[in-house]
């Protein structure tokens, strides 16, 4: 048997027949390798820089960069957001543009107070924090950096910008100054967000929501003139011991009760029951009854504007001595028939609806109790729960109701409830003496008449909106949403690491020393000298004089983190960093992140640009 010989040509015979270019380039991507030699090559030969001249006296356009922050390695968000940031920088380049792109850093804040705090331990001297977390954020950069120029990202990396540069630290108190010669900085005690993992307060972009598992509680409060309350209800007199019935799911805020609150509008029910003659929402008796297992006949119904300032006791009054005051009522429209009983228990401190019912009802700053100290533990004096951490005394406070005889009912309850988003745990409201950046009307401290516009920081703010292309169109109401419903900014916090608000405030008074203004400049040319090293390290004595010294102490908070980057605009973009002035005010042309910013970033710049010049710091084109 012979074999076939096949007529198919050999694939060397082709490639003689193809008339193909010869190249340089290597037949395989081999990317890995090649990039990275690309990238070197950007750099050595100072391409950002040539691209600058290639464009000298062009229309600038500006892409300003939101600093990620200084803390762990880049991941696949950081890439997104430098990629696409890049991409449209060379593109403005590519249309005749000088495209200026400086990178920045935010270097302060609790992330490596908190990183430091796990290398070398809590409770560090406030020298010792502010010289490891500046040696740390200057580390994170340098990786990140090297990182960010793998990307093939090009920018201005000889001269990034980082909110940690003295000079950027000095320029930050001369914004605050700005915003308080505009009249919107005051001094307030008020319940502010509290993390006890921060042990500070928190601002609204620093909450998120999450679920929480609570212990619900309706309360028993006796009254405390059975005789006035059974006036109110047309009745010539009580023939059982009568209660205000609370429900809550804050056990732990019951120890801090001082008020009541019932809505003017809504009808109330004086119920007979085994238990007691019990007032509650009319339109809740049914499901209230039902709640507890008891049956009850409602006695009398007013409206709750008639039980204005009826007295009642602290449901533990009679368990401890130190529970022994009275819980008047004060009229709220926030009390309402929607769940519970219909009227809520008020602790001034831990809530800002109860904190502004009790001030507008005559209760005294001074007066306010305020038993929860920053790490979550209950002062030590407080009877009974003194001590104890505020999550892990709900059963025992539980239980002195239950001693009390004044515990209806207790359940578990699945709700949403504000958690901090960097510890991912629980917060709370709690009053503490704060620095506020004001959004509606009020004075402001060390006010400039000839300074103060003429409409508020909320009706700036949302012009400016107004004023600002978004893509996507829909982040323009999302933000507006966030402008029209938010309270007043929080500023201070109670940490090391991060710009001193260089206040010295009167031992008995309170008060701002009449120099503050002075002083503000005095601390910002330290800081531009030694950074904000310097200013903390200075004394009450060397600032004020020995006499003056007695008489002020020197306050130890710091400006919270979203205003160091949120005016990073008045640093960045007014000429201060290199390569970076421009005729058209303090605006970016693009400001790019991504959603999250607009509670953040976006936001808190809005807010600062606002203030300080009337306009949002960027225009979107």
């Amino acid at each position: 048997m012979s074999e076939q010989k096949s007529n198919k040509p050999e694939a060397s015979a082709y490639r003689a027949t193809l008339n193909m270019p010869d190249t340089p380039f290597p037949m395989r991507g081999d990317l890995p390798k090649r990039e990275p030699a690309w990238a070197k090559e950007w750099d050595e030969q100072g391409i950002y820089k040539k691209l600058r001249d290639a464009r000298s006296g062009a229309p600038k356009f500006i892409l300003h960069d939101g600093p990620p922050y200084a803390n762990g390695k880049l991941h696949i968000g950081h890439a997104v957001n430098k990629i696409l940031k890049d991409m449209i920088v060379k593109s403005r380049q590519l249309e005749g543009f000088d495209a200026l792109y400086a990178p920045g850093w935010d270097c302060h804040g609790l992330p490596i107070e908190n990183a430091i705090e796990k290398l070398h331990g809590r409770n560090l001297p406030r020298d010792e924090m502010q010289a490891k977390s500046r040696a740390f954020a200057t580390e994170q950069i340098a990786q990140q950096m090297v990182d960010f120029k793998r990307l093939g990202v090009l920018g201005d990396w000889d001269h990034p910008y980082k909110t940690m540069n003295y000079a950027n630290e000095a320029n930050e108190l001369r914004a605050l100054k700005k915003v308080m010669e505009r009249g919107f900085v005051y001094r307030g005690l008020k319940p502010v967000y509290w993390c006890f993992d921060c042990a500070s307060s928190l601002a609204e972009f620093e909450i998120e929501y999450a679920d929480k598992q609570s212990q619900t509680l309706d309360v028993m409060f006796p009254a405390a003139d059975p005789a006035q309350l059974a006036a109110a209800f047309g009745l010539p007199a009580l023939n059982k011991e009568a209660f205000v019935v609370i429900w809550t799911t804050t056990a732990w805020t019951i120890p801090a009760n001082q008020a009541l609150n019932v809505n003017p509008d809504l009808e109330y029910s004086l119920v007979d029951t085994e238990r007691g003659l019990l007032v509650l929402a009319s339109a809740l008796v049914e499901k209230c009854l039902a709640r507890w297992k008891i049956e009850g006949t409602v006695v009398a119904t007013v409206k709750g504007e008639k039980l204005d300032h009826m007295p009642f006791k602290h449901p533990l009054a009679h368990v401890d001595k130190g529970y022994d005051r009275i819980s008047p009522v004060y009229l709220a429209e926030y009390a309402t028939a929607e769940d519970g009983t219909g009227i809520v228990h008020s602790s001034p401190a831990y809530g800002v609806d109860d904190f502004n019912s009790c001030v507008a009802n005559g209760l005294d700053y001074k007066d306010i109790l305020n038993p929860v100290t920053g790490n979550g533990v209950y002062a030590a004096d407080l009877p009974l729960f003194g001590g104890q951490h505020i999550w892990k005394a709900v059963p025992v406070i539980l239980d002195a109701l239950k001693v009390a005889n004044r515990l209806m009912d207790t359940t578990g309850l699945t709700h949403s409830y504000p958690h901090c988003w960097r510890h991912k745990t629980p917060v709370i409201y709690r009053a503490a003496a704060q620095w506020f950046i004001r959004m509606d009307e009020g004075e402001g401290v060390f006010t400039e008449p000839a300074q103060k516009p003429e409409k508020t920081l909320r009706q700036i703010a949302l012009e400016a909106i107004e004023a600002t292309s978004f893509y996507p169109e829909n982040g323009k109401d999302r933000l507006r949403a966030m402008i029209a419903g938010r309270p007043d900014w929080c500023i201070s916090r109670q940490r090391s690491w991060g710009v001193p608000i260089p206040f010295f405030l009167h031992v008995d008074t309170g008060a701002l020393h009449p120099r503050t203004m002075e002083i503000i400049d005095q601390a910002a040319a330290m800081i531009e000298q030694g950074g904000i090293e310097a200013w903390s390290r200075v004394t009450t004595e060397e600032i004020l004089g020995a006499e003056e010294a007695k008489l002020y102490t020197k306050s130890t908070d710091i400006l919270e983190v979203w205003f160091d980057s949120g005016s990073t605009f008045w640093h960045v973009l007014r000429g201060s960093h290199p390569g970076h002035h421009h005729d058209h005010g303090p605006e970016a042309d693009l400001y790019l992140e991504g959603h999250d910013q607009h509670r953040g970033w976006f936001h808190s710049s809005l807010l600062l640009a606002s203030a300080i010049f009337g306009r949002a710091p960027y225009r979107g084109r």
